[in-house]
């Protein structure tokens, strides 16, 4: 389940019932929380509406109210994300594989964010884009699409050439959603939801 918010301020969502797939991407552009999930398990399915002042973590569980699904938040160098699982499931260190997808997640986020701070075009911060890959049993990405643009097509060519030199050293635990769906967002200009920064050593310049 996501973690507590006691710290979180609340935030005004306006999300109605519709297509869960479309209510968990309104959900991330107002948090700027990834969303982890495969495409199956979201699909067929209806969110709840949320509406009114709430912290992020119960807004999310308010939007998955009669779905099945519950949401685990993983925290990564990046930030954190939430991933999607069937209610029921064993929780993150319940099982060996559980277990390892709690950090695996983080670990492909990083994998991205370095891969897309390498190139001062890529670099996140001033635009917007939904990723889709696969990762494959040598930890590579495979398949990169993107299901949303940038709105600059150079750029999203340049992506999905930085995403397919990725490599994460590690293979991903059985349990791992996939295809793997990332939400890259444009990053505040200021206050705690500016987001990570691209490091002066990747060679990209601040958006």
């Amino acid at each position: 389940m996501p973690a507590p918010d006691a710290a979180t301020p609340p935030l005004a969502f306006d999300i109605p019932a519709q297509p869960l797939a479309d209510a968990l991407r309104q959900y991330a552009l107002l948090t700027r929380q990834p969303a982890l999930f495969r495409s199956e398990i979201v699909a067929g399915r209806v969110s709840s509406p949320v509406h009114g002042p709430y912290p992020p973590g119960e807004a999310l569980q308010r939007l998955l109210e009669g779905t099945g699904l519950i949401a685990e938040t993983v925290e990564g160098s990046t930030g954190k994300a939430f991933v999607l699982k069937a209610a029921g499931a064993a929780p993150a260190g319940g099982g060996a594989g559980l277990g390892n997808l709690t950090g695996y997640p983080g670990l492909v986020q990083t994998g991205v964010w370095e891969a897309l701070c390498s190139n001062p075009r890529t670099a996140p911060g001033t635009y917007r884009s939904l990723l889709r890959f696969r990762v494959d049993a040598g930890g590579a990405l495979r398949a990169v699409q993107l299901l949303g643009p940038s709105g600059d097509a150079r750029r999203d060519a340049a992506i999905v050439a930085a995403l397919q030199r990725v490599q994460l050293g590690a293979p991903p635990p059985a349990d791992l959603p996939q295809p793997v769906i990332m939400l890259i967002l444009p990053r505040a200009a200021r206050g705690p939801d500016a987001g990570p920064r691209c490091a002066p050593a990747s060679g990209a310049q601040p958006p």
